[in-house]
């Protein structure tokens, strides 16, 4: 079967058939959008059939490419090659009305920005108080970093129901690095937290242990921000 299109006659093209062209071992790189099929075999955005660690060649890309940061604008760029026959699928309306309020309200960039601000105002006021010792700045660190691991729950699990009902449960490098450092900002902040509870006021010990909790502090940052970056390439390539 084919059908007339403005740029020629196509065959219709099944999902099983586009999968072939993965744009690996030398075969090109096809993608669908929109029941479009598009070729970007030659783009440097799409080496080896995959874009951003997430996207791979051979499959339809509708529904991921609604979050993208570019509109449809960027496929003008690629040749149009084929269409997509279309087969009846069923979406289940919780996960459709899911998908909305993610798109209205975007639940987890907003929540993310809660743990980061205060990690890094916490790491700030401690250094402060490590060089003034002055005893406020080491109580706003301390709440601060309270703030932090409390929030960063709820952060992450918006992240997780994102990963579910927005990428379909795509399992990859990136998704990997947030998840498991994540669970590791967890366990540093808490035991951060744990060490100045239990010990009270650290700087007023004249042991390694002051300088065991300014490096629990300072391991929080890039950590979190390895989090950060990781999410930023979901967005930005």
């Amino acid at each position: 079967m084919s059908k007339i299109f403005n740029k020629g006659v196509y065959k219709l093209m099944k999902k099983d058939e586009l999968k072939k062209y993965d744009g690996k071992d030398g075969r090109e790189a096809y993608i669908a959008y929109d029941g479009k099929i598009y070729d970007v075999t030659k783009s440097k955005y799409w080496k080896n059939g995959t874009h951003m660690l997430r996207h791979k060649a051979g499959e339809d890309l509708t529904e991921f490419l609604k979050l993208a940061p570019h509109g449809f604008e960027v496929f003008e760029n690629f040749k149009e090659v084929d269409v997509l026959e279309e087969e009846v699928t069923e979406v289940s309306e919780r996960l459709e009305f899911w998908r909305e309020i993610y798109k209205k309200y975007h639940p987890h960039p907003m929540l993310i920005h809660f743990p980061m601000g205060l990690m890094y105002f916490s790491a700030f006021m401690y250094v402060l108080h490590f060089i003034f010792k002055n005893q406020s700045f080491d109580l706003s660190a301390l709440y601060s970093l309270i703030g932090a691991f409390i929030t960063t729950i709820p952060a992450a699990a918006a992240g997780i129901v994102s990963w579910i009902i927005n990428y379909n449960k795509v399992w990859n490098n990136i998704f990997r690095n947030k998840l498991v450092f994540t669970i590791v900002f967890l366990i540093t902040s808490f035991s951060t937290i744990l060490l100045r509870i239990t010990l009270g006021d650290i700087t007023l010990y004249n042991s390694p242990l002051q300088y065991l909790y300014l490096m629990l502090y300072i391991i929080n940052l890039p950590i979190i921000s390895f989090i950060a970056y990781n999410g930023g390439k979901i967005t930005w390539p």
